[in-house]
């Protein structure tokens, strides 16, 4: 905004104020522009993120962040399985190997995912012992069932 050169000293000092008001009128809306952005990406952010929980003995794997670039083939991602030793309000988590040696430093829940153990032979059994009624479904193949001799 140019100040003509002929006003005199009162009219250039009210048109001064004038551009100072504007100034700040345009601070105050770029500030609350700042603060619906950061709410509207705050909410994003919240509805996207996942919230894990874990509990002391569960057995999860750790997200190696070395091949997250570079992924080849049959790289895997994922050391472990280890246990879960201690957790912490933050969602840190201290961990253990298979040998009950406990990791030094803490890690970062997110850096995580529930391992399944496998079963043994002698625990499917048991499990398979125990319920009463097993439905094995019919195979189909090409619209036809296929049954096995008894």
């Amino acid at each position: 905004m140019a100040i003509p050169l002929d006003m005199t000293f009162s009219a250039a000092q009210e048109a001064r104020l004038l551009q100072l008001n504007a100034l700040d009128e345009i601070r105050k809306s770029a500030l609350q522009h700042t603060k619906s952005v950061q709410n509207q990406r705050m909410k994003w952010h919240d509805h996207h993120i996942k919230d894990k929980s874990f509990k002391l003995s569960d057995w999860d794997l750790l997200y190696d962040s070395r091949y997250k670039d570079n992924l080849g083939n049959l790289q895997t991602r994922w050391l472990g399985p280890y246990e879960i030793v201690e957790t912490f309000s933050n969602g840190a988590v201290r961990l253990s190997t298979i040998d009950h040696v406990q990791f030094k430093l803490l890690v970062n829940g997110h850096r995580l995912r529930l391992y399944h153990k496998h079963l043994s032979k002698d625990d499917f059994l048991q499990q398979f012992s125990t319920t009463k009624h097993v439905e094995i479904p019919a195979a189909t193949v090409d619209g036809f069932v296929v049954t096995t001799p008894s």
